[in-house]
């Protein structure tokens, strides 16, 4: 393999990382300022949105196999959204406030379809109680239209368990 062979894979891999990243640092910032259906419009029609339980590995776990605290299609995605929006949302009114913080991005292309993981801590704040929820994010994304979009997020709780946070009411 020829040096400009290399360089060329480099910039390529660093472009897609570049890329990646600001596709999950604006996702963060649309939920930290509840802008939920411009984030919703980042999913594609078949995406779906899983948080896996903290007693079995997150990484390989399946949600036919594994009671999840979160499984969401497009459709379920949607309704969690038209939810979160409503005053009768007493978990989320007033709503919480969130910060996320992403880092430590890596992705890689696997044919169509781009691989990515971070890590998060999510900071929330509500009823004088502050929870900080650690993980990190596996995505699988894919371009339409020249932008990237997500087909899958996993957020996977790097916690023993959900105490004393006792839910998640919040988008991770």
């Amino acid at each position: 393999m020829t040096t400009s062979t290399m360089d060329r894979k480099l910039d390529d891999a660093l472009l897609l990382r570049l890329r990646v990243e600001d596709l999950l640092y604006h996702e963060a910032d649309l939920i930290d300022r509840w802008q939920l259906e411009e984030w919703f419009a980042l999913f594609t029609e078949d995406a779906h949105y899983y948080v896996p339980p903290s007693d079995v590995d997150g990484d390989t776990a399946d949600p036919e196999t594994s009671l999840f605290y979160i499984v969401d299609d497009h459709v379920r995605l949607r309704e969690r959204i038209v939810r979160l929006g409503k005053i009768g949302a007493h978990s989320e009114h007033p709503r919480s406030k969130l910060r996320h913080l992403v880092t430590n991005v890596r992705a890689h292309r696997d044919g169509d379809i781009i691989h990515s993981r971070a890590s998060f801590i999510v900071s929330r704040a509500k009823d004088i109680t502050h929870d900080l929820f650690v993980g990190h994010y596996l995505h699988e994304l894919v371009e339409r239209d020249g932008q990237l979009k997500i087909q899958k997020k996993t957020c996977v709780l790097d916690m023993e368990a959900l105490r004393p946070h006792a839910r998640i009411s919040i988008l991770l």
